[in-house]
């Protein structure tokens, strides 16, 4: 009688990777348990609260100097608030900070140093982001902007919220230059109404500036598999965000305050506009006259 075979070893499965979560925001958290705080701890939750930035750039001794309070508030509250460490509370901050959020941008700048000087510190900052983002334009993403722009069979340019009017002031200008260009989403219609019939030979033109929402990489996604090419804008936080991009062009927005500046994203967007005029040469000129000749009829310019 042959032995009985030897049982198998199975293994044990692998634990699930834990799903990714959205963090909550600091203010949240604050807000959650605000009620219950002791008189110490909710002292540094006001100071988080009316200047939640200070938490990407201050230590817990800063904090607690700034709430007039003990660096123990300072741990006990950030516990509370259920971070791991003060490291982990100020990545968290400074995560908010790159992608845009104003309340994490505000300025520390005295209000004792004049309007004048801070509107020179406002210029410097816009002067700043125009030399960076020349500095990191490529010469073949520009060309191919271009040529893509101009010779598309259609144009549509996307974008939402703050990078909405950017992408309607693009949209603008193409229009004065080429027939089929088209801006994405229109008002009162969805996005899917607005690239139906994107193909092969069309371009979008996504203008994608920090704070981005979720539909626009869907978007891009499904238009790429139409075999539709892109024309990316966006600033150097979202270069790496939308994988398939053809052309990428970052914009340096970084303000001296609390708000984005977008002189580089508008700079940007005139020099496509004149290129893709000279590209089109006698096509450009021709629907400029027409444009002319219709102001003239209509009177609508002064």
């Amino acid at each position: 009688m042959s032995p009985a075979p030897t049982p198998k070893r199975v293994r044990a499965p692998k634990p699930a990777k834990p799903a990714k979560t959205t963090p909550v925001a600091l203010e949240s958290r604050i807000r959650a348990c605000y009620e219950g705080l002791p008189g110490s701890e909710a002292r540094v939750a006001d100071v988080l609260l009316n200047h939640p930035g200070r938490l990407a750039t201050h230590s817990a001794t800063e904090l607690a100097a700034d709430a007039g309070v003990s660096k123990a508030a300072v741990t006990r509250l950030i516990q509370r608030l259920g971070y791991e460490s003060h490291a982990a509370a100020r990545s968290e901050a400074r995560l908010a900070q790159r992608w845009g959020a104003p309340l994490y941008l505000q300025s520390e700048a005295s209000p004792g140093e004049g309007r004048r000087a801070a509107y020179a510190q406002h210029v410097a900052a816009d002067q700043q982001s125009l030399a960076h983002t020349l500095q990191g334009l490529d010469e073949r993403a520009l060309d191919g902007s271009v040529m893509a722009l101009a010779g598309a069979r259609r144009v549509v340019v996307l974008g939402f919220r703050n990078s909405a009017w950017l992408a309607l002031y693009a949209r603008i200008q193409l229009g004065l230059l080429r027939p089929a260009v088209d801006l994405a989403p229109l008002p009162s219609q969805t996005l899917s109404e607005s690239l139906v019939c994107l193909g092969r030979g069309d371009v979008i033109l996504a203008v994608r500036m920090r704070r981005r929402v979720p539909s626009f990489a869907a978007a891009i996604q499904a238009a790429r598999a139409e075999g539709v090419r892109i024309v990316l804008l966006t600033d150097p936080t979202g270069t790496a965000d939308v994988p398939g991009a053809d052309w990428t062009l970052a914009c340096h927005c970084r303000g001296a305050a609390m708000f984005d500046t977008y002189v580089a994203a508008v700079s940007v967007i005139n020099f496509l506009a004149s290129q893709v005029a000279a590209q089109l040469g006698t096509v450009a000129l021709q629907r400029l006259q027409g444009v002319e000749h219709w102001h003239g009829r209509l009177g609508d310019m002064v």
